[in-house]
């Protein structure tokens, strides 16, 4: 079994570690780096790197303090996607990185989600939201020190303690992995992607991560046949070797739903 360390706060490897160990990488969490000093949730640490360098941040310092060839890095963020402002959007990186090859792997997931900020007014009563969120736990910002990881119950009982008094609240979902059930769901899936990556090989010097990378654009418009945005061929190709193989796609046309000139 190769041992991969992960270094996290939140109790991540339940959801990664079952979708490697058929491949042989038993995942086991460390404690020797708070990874909170890369950015919070909640905002009292401040997020400067990207997904991708705090994911592989992690993930190094996981080999450097533990002494283990293999290191996994999670990092997860909300926002964007494909229509920001309209649709909660959950998108969750891992990065498995071997420190006697200095090769990174990434895997991602994402889509929408549910969780959000919660408003006490509104036709939808509070503990009927709270309902559709059941393990949901949840954060407390009033005139008192923040409150985290507060159940349902728990929530409830603080506003009915706080009243009819002139403070301000704010309630919010607890992002953080072990008390948020809908990121736990997309992590899997982010591991289910590495597994994916793991599994395909190069033909030339079988290093991992022969997945799709490049996307070749101007499949012909069956219409017009001018070239669209669709793709004619996808590029397989080895970080390790550089060894490239192109996929030509099987379509013969692009719908003219797709093209920029019958559809503008």
């Amino acid at each position: 079994m190769r041992r991969v360390a992960l270094i996290t706060k939140h109790e991540k490897a339940r959801w990664i570690a079952p979708y490697l160990a058929p491949l042989g990488y038993e995942v086991y969490e460390s404690s020797l780096f708070d990874t909170d000093i890369l950015g919070t949730f909640s905002g009292e640490v401040e997020r400067t790197l990207s997904p991708m360098d705090a994911a592989l941040t992690k993930a190094k310092k996981a080999c450097e303090l533990t002494g283990a060839d293999w290191g996994l890095g999670s990092e997860g963020s909300f926002g964007g996607g494909p229509a920001p402002g309209m649709i909660n959007w959950n998108d969750e990186l891992l990065c498995l990185y071997q420190a006697s090859t200095d090769i990174a792997i990434y895997a991602h997931a994402a889509g929408a989600t549910s969780v959000q900020e919660l408003t006490l007014d509104g036709r939808v009563p509070l503990k009927q939201k709270l309902l559709g969120l059941p393990n949901q736990l949840w954060i407390l910002r009033s005139e008192q020190p923040i409150e985290k990881g507060l159940s349902a119950k728990q929530l409830l009982d603080r506003l009915e303690q706080i009243g009819s008094s002139s403070q301000k609240v704010k309630i919010e979902p607890d992002l953080r992995a072990m008390h948020c059930p809908e990121r736990q769901k997309m992590i899997a899936k982010a591991a289910e992607d590495l597994v994916r990556r793991l599994s395909e090989t190069c033909p030339q010097c079988q290093a991992f991560n022969f997945v799709v990378k490049e996307k070749q654009s101007g499949l012909p418009c069956t219409l017009c046949t001018l070239p669209t945005e669709q793709a004619k061929s996808w590029t397989h190709i080895c970080d390790a070797c550089g060894y490239r193989n192109d996929e030509i796609v099987p379509q013969k046309g692009a719908d003219p739903t797709y093209c920029q000139f019958c559809n503008p």
